[in-house]
């Protein structure tokens, strides 16, 4: 081994370094568990890698002068709920570094090995996602394996083969050859995922490599399809068979095997030209479907990987280059409670608005009392805040040098901001919660979640609207939806005749609404919009779910123990109870759960990949896609290649442009009414 370490140690110096080193490894270790175990990291990925360097010169260090250390391994993503199979080739981590001098010095390392052999660079973005290893045999799907340890990972085959556009068969009849790619979230449907969240009064979720490595490792395979995962593929690891000499060819057959592949990559003579890459990579990345999170080099040249071999963990002929994430400095004005529609307390800071990846930023989640505790974060403090994935801004750090002498630790309150009701912290939470349920925020929060268009799909009836009546006394719960007389809505200000009697006739036709949308409207909690199609279609009746036994429900795909308990205590619930005989009596009445799916194969809609945009005057575009599904189609939400046809109806955005860069295939809504031509009532 070839040290780096040019300066001399005391014995006693080694000694406080062996203790720094300890010290680090646990707190290592911890951050590894929360990042690839449960997917709930407390630092950011800058932080995170920071920490990993700093373990990595230490252990250096003190392998050469002999002493004796722990040597956890680092990122182990393995979860007891899964089986767990051997890689037919190690799967490695990629060594990272965020300095040019460093990727440099990886230029000249590799020159010194290889001598005179020619090379070259290929220059890929690095996508933030979870790394997952396909295996075909004979050119059949086989089965999918997390990086786990590198030798061992995970199988989430299941959990893959609901991805859209995944190739169960490939042109490669190999005895075996493995796919080596990244599963992750796009930013629309993580977007679109929080947003509702926040309508729902939940904690927003932290950023997408997160989001989508707790859904790849979800045991319910129903909650995984409904959280739209996407897969883009980069490289061969075992094949039985030589197939390519270059990792440019290598892009370019998994293209031509059916899988997603990167969007742009780049080919370089020599470090120079591959740095002018990487740099042209930081400034377009924004305008990719994914988050990226730095760039991939390779060597180009397959031949020469043997050559160049590898350490313990990483490869030598590849390395990551991550962009710095940008950050600013502001001062928090206030911290706000936020009362969500289950009760959870959610504190928000109120910054002073600052520029960041383009945008103003003025607010920032600080996730619960215990996040605010462990960073000791105060009002008046200034703070670093980051974008975590680019979109959601998050504190990383406080200032303490800049920090006033009259400073005051925050202290969490005990009663809520809103009604004043004790707080409690359920077993297992961090979260503090309302209990009242007439707390007026929750209240809200749940009646705009009932109407919404993923629920009820009680057009008209918004926020605003929502808000007036319950000044009023006019709506407590959601079954005063279906007490609004004319009168109520008219004496609104600014409400017209027109509005009001347009209100009331969506609200009645609410009324036999789909049992899946019912349930979902109810917010129990854990019960998202797949999950509420999964239980109307098991039970069909309302009286027969209400009538389930926690045993009965955990032997549905998707409803364990404490999502089965959840459901019969919200139906046991006194208070619930009397707003479910209010319902009936009101006249709602849900339609029959099962969703009829047509298996007619030569269907225009069956096995297809659709999207919507834009406004539809016929229907709603929820209404479309449910017609749609009924004949045996998918809906996503967002363009990919893995789409089959845009339905686009008026004033549509940018999925258009999208589409026709792509070369999709494009609807309008005459095209879909002909498409449907009444087969769907």
């Amino acid at each position: 081994m070839v040290s780096n370490i040019t300066k001399t140690y005391s014995t006693s110096e080694i000694r406080a370094l062996k203790a720094r080193y300890d010290k680090l490894l646990a707190e290592v270790s911890l951050h590894d568990r929360l990042y690839y175990r449960e997917n709930n990291p407390r630092i950011s990925d800058f932080e995170y890698d920071c920490l990993k360097s700093e373990v990595e010169r230490l252990r250096e260090i003190l392998s050469v002068y002999a002493v004796e250390i722990e040597d956890t391994a680092i990122g182990d993503d393995r979860n007891s709920g899964f089986q767990s199979f051997a890689h037919l080739s190690p799967m490695m981590s990629l060594s990272n570094t965020y300095s040019r001098e460093e990727l440099f010095q990886f230029s000249s390392r590799l020159e010194a090995t290889l001598g005179q052999r020619k090379f070259s660079y290929i220059i890929e973005p690095k996508i933030d996602g979870i790394a997952i290893n396909l295996i075909y045999r004979r050119g059949k799907f086989f089965r999918a394996l997390t990086r786990g340890n590198g030798t061992v990972g995970d199988d989430v085959s299941a959990n893959i083969k609901t991805i859209k556009g995944l190739p169960l068969e490939i042109e490669n009849h190999a005895e075996a050859i493995e796919i080596r790619g990244e599963v992750y979230m796009d930013k629309q449907t993580f977007i679109g995922i929080n947003k509702i969240r926040e309508e729902q009064g939940l904690e927003p979720f932290a950023n997408p490599r997160n989001l989508a490595a707790g859904t790849l490792k979800t045991l319910a395979i129903d909650e995984v399809a409904g959280r739209d995962l996407k897969l883009i593929t980069y490289a061969v690891g075992h094949c039985s068979e030589k197939i390519v000499n270059l990792q440019s060819e290598v892009l370019e057959l998994l293209k031509n095997f059916g899988f997603a592949s990167q969007e742009k990559y780049w080919m370089a003579k020599n470090i120079e030209e591959a740095w002018k890459f990487v740099e042209e990579l930081n400034e377009t990345r924004h305008i990719f479907p994914y988050w990226t999170d730095g760039a991939v080099l390779k060597v180009n040249e397959l031949q020469l990987y043997e050559i160049l071999g590898a350490t313990a963990k990483s490869p030598r002929w590849a390395i990551a280059y991550k962009f710095t994430p940008e950050r600013a400095t502001t001062k928090i004005k206030n911290v706000v409670l936020q009362v969500g529609r289950t009760g959870i307390i959610t504190p928000v800071a109120d910054l002073e608005s600052v520029q960041l990846s383009g945008t103003n930023v003025s607010r920032a989640t600080l996730h619960n009392a215990d996040e605010i505790s462990k960073k000791d974060i105060r009002i008046g403090d200034y703070v670093t805040v980051e974008k975590a994935g680019e979109i959601i801004p998050a504190i990383v750090a406080v200032d303490g040098t800049r920090r006033s002498a009259d400073s005051m630790p925050f202290v969490f309150p005990k009663t809520c901001p809103s009604c004043g009701s004790q707080l409690i912290q359920l077993p297992g939470e961090v979260a503090w919660r309302c209990q009242n349920l007439c707390c007026l925020p929750q209240i809200q929060r749940r009646l705009e979640h009932f109407v919404s268009r993923t629920a009820m799909d009680i057009d008209g009836l918004g926020s605003a609207i929502i808000e007036k009546l319950m000044a009023v006394k006019k709506l407590n719960n959601i079954a005063d939806i279906y007490r609004l007389t004319f009168d109520d809505l008219e004496r609104l200000e600014k409400f017209g005749t027109k509005s009001a009697l347009k209100i009331l006739s969506n609200i009645d036709h609410s009324k036999n609404r789909p049992l899946w949308r019912l349930l979902h409207g109810f917010g129990i909690l854990g019960i998202g919009e797949q999950t509420a199609k999964i239980l109307a279609n098991h039970f069909h009746s309302l009286d027969n779910l209400i009538a389930a036994t926690p045993e009965e429900l955990e032997q549905i795909s998707g409803v364990g123990i404490k999502l089965s308990h959840g459901i019969v205590s919200f139906f046991r619930e006194q208070h619930n109870g009397n707003i479910l005989d209010d319902l009936r009596m009101l006249g709602v009445v849900p339609g029959d759960g099962r969703l009829e799916i047509s298996r007619n194969q030569n269907s225009k809609f069956y096995a297809k990949n659709f999207v919507l945009t834009g406004t539809l005057s016929s229907m709603t575009r929820q209404e479309a896609a449910e017609k749609i599904e009924r004949l045996g189609g998918n809906v996503a939400n967002a363009i990919s290649r893995q789409v089959n046809v845009l339905i686009a109806g008026e004033n549509c955005g940018s999925k258009l442009g999208k589409a026709q860069s792509l070369g999709l295939e494009i609807w309008n809504e005459t095209d879909l009414l002909e498409n449907l031509n009444g087969v769907v009532a």
